[in-house]
């Protein structure tokens, strides 16, 4: 199911959000399991929420089918960053590693990209190219995608890398580590500092996310002062009823052709034109054609017309249907179409 994309500068907080809206996540689809064993249809959202201030109309409660509670029900939660991978920090250092530290992320999160998985990708994802290929891999399976961008400035990330690396100086020193667990929250607690010239170099490429673009919306910015992200505008625009993905021509799987489909068409066409050809050297200039097997008649102009000109017109439409396939049966009447609009 949905793509979450987490993007900002490194050190600005982005594992934190991605753990929050894990556990939002998580809680969440618990919530709905519960409902389901019990027969409610509307299970209870985990956030808190106000009440009506007075003279408001009453809210309406957010019924849900069966089959949205279903679905609901289904879904699993996958946070993948470069810890959970294995990636250093240092892979960021040479062009050539840090596409492969690329090619490792965008592998991970192709892999859990499904109808029933929501896929957090807490990476930099601080190149707009790159976030469009996950769009385009989101979009592949008919399934939404949204960005997140955590925003906080340059110097505070930079003041928060240097923390970093004394917090794990200090429990390096006094043999502090705590290594995640599996079942727990996946992510290291004590993650590595970044050496100040990849952070330095990483902050300088770093492309802003822009909501006018379709890879990039929808577009939820979280200053780094904000306790807790919209959890239910994000849970909407991931989840909501209305979402609908609508896949590109491109990437829809086209029904197999007829056998022999090229052949026909080319055999078809030429027939066709033979037949104009022969019948212009019998005296038949202008006028209407009688083509065999066709109910349709070629307009002839009162000109005579060449062959060259009858081949460029064939060729054109042999270019337009060779993707478009029609009936080997109509081949013919459709060619004649065509030529009668080129013709006159």
């Amino acid at each position: 199911m949905p793509l979450i994309m987490i993007t900002g500068y490194p050190c600005s907080g982005k594992t934190t959000r991605a753990l929050q809206l894990h556990d939002y996540f998580i809680n969440r689809i618990g919530a709905s399991q519960a409902a389901q064993k019990t027969g409610l249809s509307n299970p209870p959202t985990p956030q808190p929420h106000e009440p009506n201030a007075p003279g408001d109309k009453p809210k309406q409660p957010d019924i849900k089918t069966a089959a949205q509670l279903a679905r609901i029900c289904r879904l699993k939660v996958h946070l993948i960053n470069i810890d959970t991978l294995g990636v250093s920090r240092e892979a960021y250092r040479d062009a050539r590693s840090e596409k492969e530290a690329r090619a490792t992320e965008y592998s991970a999160v192709k892999r859990f990209l499904s109808a029933d998985d929501i896929v957090i990708s807490d990476s930099l994802n601080y190149i707009k190219g790159y976030r469009y290929q996950l769009y385009c891999e989101a979009k592949a399976v008919l399934t939404p995608s949204i960005v997140v961008h955590i925003g906080t400035p340059a110097d505070l990330c930079r003041k928060w890398n240097v923390e970093r690396r004394e917090r794990n100086q200090e429990a390096e020193a006094n043999d502090l580590y705590v290594h995640a667990v599996e079942g727990q929250s996946p992510a290291l607690l004590c993650p590595p500092a970044y050496p100040e010239d990849i952070i330095e170099n990483l902050i300088y490429r770093y492309e802003e996310p822009n909501g006018m673009t379709r890879w990039d919306s929808p577009l939820f910015t979280v200053p780094y002062m904000d306790d807790k992200p919209d959890f239910d505008a994000i849970w909407e625009a991931c989840l909501g009823a209305g979402v609908v993905v609508k896949p590109n021509q491109a990437t829809v799987v086209k029904p197999p052709s007829e056998s022999n489909y090229l052949y026909e068409l080319d055999k078809t066409t030429q027939e066709v034109v033979t037949h104009i050809i022969d019948a212009q050297k019998n005296g038949t200039i202008g006028g209407q054609l009688k083509v065999p097997d066709c109910n349709t008649a070629v307009e002839l102009p009162p000109n005579t017309v060449n062959l060259p000109q009858l081949q460029r017109i064939r060729r054109q439409y042999i270019s337009l249907n060779r993707q478009h396939t029609q009936a080997k049966s109509r081949i013919r009447e459709l060619f004649v179409n065509y030529l009668n609009q080129n013709l006159n």
